[in-house]
């Protein structure tokens, strides 16, 4: 397993709704609101570094994700 942690700039009306979507997510740890330069902040456990790219993707594709930021457990 690898530890990542994925900060998230989102759509203000969005942030509620995309922490739902990813606390569903069965790789997460765990996923909270923030205020800062980030609005989401969530913890994932992934299969493997090459699955890491796939699991952002998929929080990429989140209906009011703007950006992303990913740190990966080296």
């Amino acid at each position: 397993m690898v530890q990542v942690l994925v900060l998230i700039n989102a759509e203000k009306v969005s942030v509620l709704d995309i922490v739902g979507k990813l606390e569903k997510m069965p790789e997460v740890l765990d996923v909270f609101p923030t205020f800062g330069r980030f609005d989401v902040v969530a913890f994932f456990n992934a299969e493997s570094r090459e699955s890491v790219k796939d699991l952002v993707r998929r929080i990429a594709a989140l209906d009011g994700v703007l950006k992303t930021e990913t740190l990966v457990e080296l």
